[in-house]
């Protein structure tokens, strides 16, 4: 087994890296469907749809992890990412920008299962600290992705912007083939034991409740990547501001990886579970009244805050269910929400955007969240 210090500087410097490539990715793909025409609906389902063959992927990733390596599942993420890069370039339509945004998804569902899994194993004594670190190692990356992403294209424009970003990508998937494994010996069962073995754990009342707490760690990410660009450019604003105020959204995750990673516990799981739904929910509905930058800036820097705290939390339970030899799997289980939440909510909130005008989707969003805070307790009862 390689040394701790050793996986940790690679892992940590490779998910920087390949969360940046991935949020230029996903910020130009909303950016440059407006540029082409397509609707609120279009790009909504440009960037919803391909979570249908995620969800899958979560799965089959979770149960390759653990039979095979995190690494070896991280090396196969990096190089999908260059893909997706290479797609974007070549995109001219809506068809063509699906392909991309699938393997730029699909590249995702593959990242957060095995790196997270790594992050765990290398304290025992405090995971959370880990995960935390490697939280704010992957909002850093998107940081100057979702900044970076705009900003180019509005400066070179959106072609050399694509080829950059897939010349980046290239220099990740190099740096993925550097990383060691963090386990000596992966457990003898088989892909299809593993992925049966997850497929049991959504019986289970508890995996039920921390998707919950997935879905709403996958909130941010899910809003500010389709709904947010669309409502901004609606309001007028130039791209590299559009791309600078969502980049900001992962100011939020990383000062709660750094600051709060060793605080949040099984102990204080409920507490936190109420000030993440009760932060979405103020933010969101705050949004139905900001049409300056500077606000919404605030609203999205809140919105990383409180997904960021659910993240955390999320990892944490999925921690105290599992054993090293399948934290791949049970965290592909319990945090299949990350797939469903991005999946579901570019599709719902585009549709309700496009019948009933922003405004009233954002004041009905965020009254949801809050009535979710507020029943926190009840959500336990049947869940816990």
């Amino acid at each position: 087994m390689a040394d701790g210090r050793a996986v940790r500087g690679v892992l940590f410097l490779g998910a920087l890296l390949w969360n940046m490539c991935n949020g230029m990715l996903f910020v130009l793909t909303p950016l440059f469907g407006v540029t082409l025409g397509l609707s609120v609906l279009d790009i909504g389902s440009v960037i919803g749809l391909p979570y249908l063959v995620t969800i899958v992927m979560r799965f089959v990733g979770g149960a390759f992890a653990d039979r095979y390596g995190e690494h070896r599942m991280l090396q196969a993420c990096y190089s999908i990412n260059v893909l997706a890069a290479i797609a974007l370039c070549m995109a001219n339509g809506f068809f063509s920008l699906m392909l991309s945004s699938a393997l730029a998804n699909l590249s995702r569902s593959v990242f957060w299962v095995p790196a997270q899994s790594m992050a765990s194993q290398l304290s025992r004594r405090n995971p959370g600290k880990m995960l935390g670190q490697l939280s704010a190692a992957n909002y850093t990356g998107q940081l100057l992705g979702l900044a970076l992403g705009g900003i180019l294209a509005g400066w070179l424009g959106y072609g050399t912007t694509f080829v950059l970003v897939a010349l980046t990508c290239g220099l990740g998937m190099l740096l993925g083939f550097a990383l060691p494994p963090i386990r000596s010996k992966p457990e003898g069962r088989t892909v299809w034991q593993v992925t049966v073995g997850m497929s049991r754990r959504l019986m289970e009342r508890r995996t039920w409740l921390l998707l919950t707490s997935s879905c709403a760690a996958a909130v941010p990410f899910g809003i500010t990547q389709s709904i947010y660009p669309v409502y901004m450019s609606g309001l007028s604003f130039p791209e590299g501001w559009i791309s600078v105020v969502i980049a900001v959204r992962s100011i939020g995750p990383v000062v709660i990886g750094l600051g709060l990673g060793s605080e949040i516990t099984i102990a204080r799981e409920r507490v936190f579970y109420a000030v993440s739904m009760g932060g979405l929910g103020l933010c969101i509905l705050a949004t139905a009244w900001s049409e300056g930058l500077l606000v919404l800036g605030l609203c999205i820097t809140g919105l990383g805050m409180a997904g960021g705290v659910a993240d955390l939390l999320n990892q944490v339970q999925a921690v105290d269910l599992s054993r090293a030899s399948d934290r791949s799997a049970v965290m592909a289980a319990t945090g299949l929400g990350w797939n469903m939440a991005p999946m579901a909510l570019p599709l719902l909130l585009g549709w309700a955007a496009d019948a009933w005008g922003f405004g009233a989707m954002f004041l009905a969003t965020g009254c949801f969240f809050l009535l979710v805070a507020v029943g926190t307790p009840l959500v336990y009862r049947i869940l816990r």
